[in-house]
């Protein structure tokens, strides 16, 4: 018995851990950046995170909310491979528009809602020094060649992408009663993501 509890608590951790999927976003909202735990909340941006949780919206009538977020990040790579030039490789990411739309008619019982945002990425990062993956190749004809005096490599790397998934979504709630509330709905995401780069002025020291 013990072990069957043990096996039914790891799957439902791990179902927890990737339910929203890896390249989910989780600030769908301004009010994120105050409470990080969103999945009750009974404001607008429930039709979002809580659907059901509309039909507990105070009145009666049509909400809007309009919101936007400009992030910026520093995100470093590190590599520990010993034949590389360098160990980190660090890129700037920015998105100077995070928006997310929501609407949303109550009536009594009933509520129906819409909403608009990047569901994944939303911004673009550079590498103005390129990628690990872009000198392997590279830093491994210094060992390779060193019976023929490779002492060193020089290259010149770049790489910037850019990623934005948008979603947008229906959903009706009702509830049941004044505890139990439920909701229907779906989203429609359109993906769209770009890469450029570039590996050059490949050089050998040969002493």
């Amino acid at each position: 018995m013990k072990k069957i509890f043990t096996l039914l608590f790891a799957a439902g951790v791990s179902s927890q851990l990737f339910a929203g999927g890896i390249l989910t976003n989780t600030n769908q909202s301004v009010m994120f950046t105050r409470l990080q735990s969103r999945d009750a909340t009974i404001g607008i941006d429930a039709a979002y995170f809580n659907p059901a949780g509309l039909t507990l919206l105070p009145n009666n009538g049509f909400f809007l909310s309009l919101s936007n977020q400009t992030l910026g990040q520093t995100r470093t790579i590190k590599s520990d491979y010993q034949y590389l030039n360098v160990k980190d490789y660090e890129g700037k990411i920015f998105a100077p528009a995070f928006p997310s739309i929501y609407a949303v008619y109550k009536m009594d019982k009933l509520a129906f809602s819409a909403g608009f945002n990047p569901i994944a990425g939303g911004g673009g990062g550079t590498y103005d020094t390129g990628l690990p993956s872009f000198e392997y190749d590279i830093s491994d004809l210094v060992p390779a060649l060193a019976s023929q005096g490779a002492q060193g490599y020089r290259m010149d790397a770049f790489f910037e992408g850019t990623s934005a998934w948008f979603g947008y979504q229906a959903n009706i709630s009702y509830q049941i009663n004044d505890m139990i509330s439920v909701a229907l709905g779906g989203r429609f995401v359109q993906a769209k993501d770009t890469y450029n780069g570039y590996l050059k002025g490949v050089e050998l020291n040969m002493g």
